[in-house]
């Protein structure tokens, strides 16, 4: 039975590109997560680098009255990187299983990001490829993207396009402003938009989905966070297609690594 869940699991991947497992963590993990991310977030601890915080662009701006510690911040950069709890969770058995179903089983963490999306203020990601900002070869990251609170659709849960994954990488040609920095999104009218279906979460629950896919959030109108922290996997024989020199190190956290390659 566990064999065919599995198996029924993979295709759905393989068909829509993502896949939502329930109940991934258990309260207890949620807990001692959120509460880690709450004193960095909050500055009781000050091992994560300042460059690694993003600040939500209407506190930025002025626009929103000041806030503080993590009520003020849009996402963390790179948990995995400076933290033992979050490292230790990267390596959870429970997420490692669904990821070497999806990539097999030598897995190196790419990158992780932790998004605040605070309440009332937290500002939309448009359409997008994840692979569009990654630079390795083959084209195929998975990102488990758990949720720490209730990912809502008034509080901005993923929305993706099923399928998308396999049409190629497309020209993310439209600019979108975080704030006062510029970033890129794939044009609405590049998209099918009648495809598109939302993934809510319940707290604790994850979405798998591949690097290739169409997907964005919304922003948050309601009056909760919606906390959610991605870690992106790829497998260890990936190929660094970035400019030379500034390779990142990655973290091999199942199976073996491959001399030569990332």
């Amino acid at each position: 039975m566990q064999r065919l869940a599995v198996e029924q699991r993979r295709k759905k991947f393989e068909k829509d590109g993502f896949i939502v497992v329930e109940d991934l963590l258990t309260p207890t993990e949620l807990r001692g997560l959120k509460r880690r991310v709450a004193q960095i977030g909050n500055g009781k601890l000050k091992h994560v680098p300042e460059d690694r915080f993003e600040v939500e662009p209407a506190v930025a701006s002025g626009k929103v009255k000041a806030k503080s510690g993590i009520e003020s911040l849009r996402k963390i950069n790179n948990l995995t990187d400076y933290d033992e709890v979050f490292l230790a969770t990267a390596k959870n058995p429970k997420i490692l299983d669904v990821v070497e179903e999806l990539l097999g089983p030598n897995i190196m963490v790419f990158g992780d990001q932790f998004f605040v999306k605070p309440a009332k203020i937290g500002v939309e990601k448009p359409y997008h490829q994840d692979h569009a900002y990654f630079f390795v070869e083959p084209k195929n990251i998975v990102t488990c993207w758990i949720a720490l609170e209730d990912a809502t659709v008034e509080n901005g849960c993923l929305h993706f396009i099923p399928g998308s994954h396999r049409v190629g990488l497309i020209d993310h040609s439209e600019k979108w402003m975080v704030g006062d920095r510029e970033d890129m999104q794939v044009p609405e009218s590049a998209i099918d938009l009648s495809k598109e279906v939302a993934a809510p979460l319940k707290s604790g629950s994850a979405s798998f989905h591949h690097s290739m896919i169409l997907h964005k959030s919304g922003p948050n109108k309601s009056p909760h966070p919606r906390w959610g922290w991605a870690i992106s996997y790829m497998s260890s024989d990936s190929t660094w297609a970035g400019p030379p020199g500034k390779k990142p190190k990655y973290r091999l956290v199942r199976g073996k690594a491959f001399r030569g390659k990332v």
